[in-house]
């Protein structure tokens, strides 16, 4: 005997996959940093910061109901639970009428400013010079 799935049921399959699937994750980086809790302050940003970085990983997920904020709220665990400080987005779109969407980013962490570079030492002023044997002196 052999089964088939109506489109309906495939349908409903396929949305409920959606649905369930998380965020998924692609390390870019060995760095393994403390997590940091799941409603940890994160920026969002819509391009990549002026400041140096390291890139943690590639964050992809599918909303089918957008938390509370918008569908980037949805990465936003994932990320700190990376230690990220950041996520660069790089995608965020209503796919359907539904209003299922994707929201993909890069998790990133800041470097550490460096500490400013020690400034050099004025010059010394040229010691006055010493007068010659038989010169005239100025009183």
């Amino acid at each position: 005997m052999r089964y088939t799935l109506s489109p309906a049921v495939a349908g409903a399959l396929l949305a409920l996959a959606a649905c369930a699937g998380g965020v998924k994750t692609v390390r870019t980086s060995d760095a393994q940093l403390a997590p940091r809790p799941s409603d940890c302050p994160l920026e969002f940003l819509q391009k990549a910061p002026e400041r140096p970085y390291d890139e943690l990983a590639e964050l992809e997920t599918h909303v089918t109901a957008a938390p509370a904020g918008g569908t980037r709220e949805a990465l936003r665990p994932k990320a700190c639970e990376l230690g990220a400080d950041a996520v660069i987005v790089t995608r965020d779109f209503v796919t359907n009428a539904y209003g299922h969407a994707i929201v993909a980013g890069t998790a990133i962490k800041y470097r550490a400013e460096a500490p400013p570079a020690p400034e050099a030492p004025a010059p010394e002023a040229p010691a006055p010079e010493a007068p010659r044997p038989g010169a005239p002196v100025n009183l």
